[in-house]
Formats: structure tokens, sequence, C-alpha cells
């Protein structure tokens, strides 16, 4: 039907159909070669690549936005992540310091407990009654007594015996 027709537009238009030779050096004897229009299948045929190619584009234009957004999503969560490991190790530090402090404030009460304890034995030395005692540890607390008021004169604080 449509070379019909393109037949009857053609003889329309020109009075002949048009017709071209096949090569250069053609056969006279030969029929003159017509053109014929496209078919229904070569007409479809652009159409379909076309559209084709369109889909996969946009397919991959879409796979390309979801990669980009996936890509977005995880350097947030990332960066989430490191700010979050931060927060948490500066609390740590901070808690570590104010252990240190606990442990400081601990060993100058040990200190001072230890100082007391001293000062508490120097004291019973020195108010011990001698005359009820024996000879021998008579000399002995006596020779306490004189490093506790050798010190306390030099105003070292410390009871322990220097020299010996």
């Amino acid at each position: 039907m449509k070379w019909n027709e393109w037949l009857a537009s053609m003889s329309a238009s020109n009075g002949e159909p048009s017709t071209e030779p096949a090569t250069a050096n053609a056969d006279a004897t030969l029929p003159l070669r017509i053109d014929r229009p496209n078919g229904r299948d070569r007409t479809k045929k652009p159409r379909t690549s076309s559209t084709a190619s369109s889909a996969c584009l946009e397919v991959l234009q879409k796979m390309s936005m979801d990669r980009n957004a996936y890509e977005e999503r995880v350097e947030a969560a990332t960066k989430e992540e490191a700010k979050d490991i931060a927060s948490r190790s500066d609390h740590k530090l901070a808690l570590q310091e104010e252990h240190l402090q606990v442990q400081k404030a601990q060993v100058q009460i040990q200190r001072e407990l230890l100082e007391l304890q001293k000062k508490d034995r120097e004291e019973r030395v020195m108010s011990i009654d001698l005359e009820k005692l024996s000879p021998w540890v008579q000399e002995y607390y006596i020779n306490k007594q004189k490093q506790i008021s050798a010190m306390s004169l030099r105003g070292d604080g410390s009871s322990g015996p220097r020299g010996q």
C-alpha cells in the first residue's frame, strides 16, 4: 500500500517516478532502479534505538545520582563518627585527669597521715617516764629524745636517725 501510494505521489508531482542508474557502468538493457520509501521496520529502528539509548542513559544517570547520594551519606556518617570519637576521647582524657588529681590528693593525705604518726611516736618517746625503765632502756630512750630535740631545733621535722 505504501509503495503504491508513493508511486502515485511521485507520478503526480513529476509525471514519472525518479529513477537512478544502479552503477556507473549499468547495462542499458536493465530497467532503471527506483528508490523505495522506508518501510515500517526501518522507520521504527531509529526511534527504538534512540529510545533504548535514552533509557540506558536515564538508568546510568540515576545510578550515578544514587551513588553520589550514597557517598555523601557515607561521608556524613564518617564525619559524625569522627566527631563522636573525638568527643569520647576528650571525655576520657578529662576523666583520666580527674582520676590523676584524686590520686595526687590521696598521696598527699597519706603523707600527712605518716607525718602525724611520726609526730605521735615522737611525742610518746618524749613523754616516757625514764625512771621506771631499766638502765639500758633508759639510755636508748635518752638517745632518741636527744635526736628528736636536735631535729626540732634544726627545723627538719623528720624524726629518723641521721648518720647511724
